[in-house]
């Protein structure tokens, strides 16, 4: 039986521009090409999946996850290797893949069939069951661009399991919509499992990878690390993210090097909710605290912590330090740990990368820094606001 899915000797390259043409006018009077280096998103990359089998791919942000799924639903393509689908692939990438953001919800669902090769009568005969798995039924004729991200990946993932796919691509899927929404994506993915489709899972959930998951890849940096049980190979993955937290010098030590030279540097970072366990999935108006472990290799006269949160796309969300918010740090020797307490994390739903660092006060020197090392989620449980900050607002009707 010929595999659902095959990778082989797969690689994709891509380029990043450190200078670039402007204009067709800029590159002839230059006469020379942009300035660039290629990155490889994976490098000779081999792999099958067996047919009626769920399997998790899991990784750190940029190791390559998302362009695997992107090279079995064809949306790119492989510089080199051959990449192999058998049925008909039906994906749920990246929030908003597929849809026009000026058409209704209705709309887009014709489009994103037409979209998977299926004819508009089937479709039409499909559109309510879609319709009212994703619970949008108050909103399928309004505008997407009006929808949350909540609504984007409801309506998304309605599509994608009502086409009768063989091979299903999910992104991050689990992390849709509210408690009830969820559950529906649970119980369709275990009804998918039982009739034998195929299902390819990209997720930072491990306790959703470990309860679907027949296999697991994780894949570091555009190769494969470990391909192999779900627990075992989250296990190996967790145990690897604690020892890249380990700072450079901590190693070096046990190793019998030196201390780097550094006067004070960040030890260990944990993302913790109620109660000291770490936590990486959060609902708006959950408390969030962030404990950074130091380790001085001198006595350091007021140093300033500082922590800063910046959603997936880029977009800067908040940022606090000891020196504004305080209390104000006059000496700090041998090993510690500052937290900072954010009462409420008043942010709406998607992903979010944590940097933390160290500096001066005077803010002329940078003591260590660790940019965008720490990855969370907010998932929205009840109402669909759209922005990017949730406000409990309220509103009464005066008669």
């Amino acid at each position: 039986m010929p595999a659902a899915i095959s990778f082989e000797r797969v690689s994709k390259r891509f380029r990043i521009y450190h200078q670039r043409h402007e204009n067709l006018k800029e590159a002839v009077l230059r006469r020379r090409r942009g300035v660039y280096e290629e990155f490889y998103a994976l490098r000779d990359v081999s792999f099958a999946v067996e047919p009626g089998s769920t399997v998790g791919i899991i990784g750190s942000n940029g190791s390559g996850k998302s362009t695997a799924l992107k090279l079995v639903a064809r949306i790119l393509h492989p510089n080199g290797g051959e990449v192999s689908v058998d049925g008909r692939v039906s994906a749920l990438l990246e929030l908003g893949t597929g849809f026009h953001p000026d058409y209704t919800g209705r709309e887009n669902i014709f489009l994103n069939g037409a979209l998977l090769g299926l004819r508009r009568e089937l479709i039409r005969r499909r559109l309510d069951d879609i319709v009212a798995f994703s619970g949008m039924e108050r909103f399928i004729d309004n505008p997407v661009k009006t929808y949350s991200s909540g609504m984007y990946m409801r309506l998304g993932f309605a599509i994608a399991v009502n086409v009768d796919p063989d091979v299903l691509l999910v992104d991050e899927v689990l992390a849709v919509g509210d408690a009830d929404f969820a559950q529906k994506c649970y119980e369709r993915i275990n009804r998918f499992r039982t009739e034998g489709k195929t299902i390819l899972l990209v997720s930072h959930d491990l306790a959703a990878v470990r309860r679907f998951c027949d296999r697991t890849l994780w894949i570091d940096r555009g190769t494969i690390c470990a391909d192999g049980n779900a627990n075992e190979v989250t296990a190996r993955y967790l145990a690897d993210v604690e020892d890249r937290q380990r700072p450079a010098e901590e190693k070096a030590d046990s190793a019998g090097g030196g201390t780097g030279g550094r006067p004070i540097q960040i030890a260990r970072v944990q993302l913790l909710g109620e109660g000291s366990q770490p936590q990486y999935v959060f609902e708006p108006g959950d408390p969030l605290r962030v404990r950074i472990s130091y380790r001085c290799n001198q006595p350091v006269e007021r140093p300033v912590f500082g922590m800063w949160i910046v959603r997936s796309d880029g977009v800067n969300c908040y940022g606090s330090n000891t020196r504004t918010a305080g209390p104000p740090i006059a000496r700090l020797e041998g090993q510690g740990s500052v937290t900072v307490t954010i009462p409420h994390l008043n942010l709406l739903e998607g992903g979010y990368l944590l940097s933390v660092m160290i500096g001066d006060e005077a803010d002329r020197e940078t003591y260590d820094l660790w940019e965008y090392r720490l990855e969370f989620r907010v998932r929205q449980q009840d109402a669909d606001p759209t922005g990017l900050v949730f406000m409990p607002a309220k509103w009464a009707v005066d008669r």
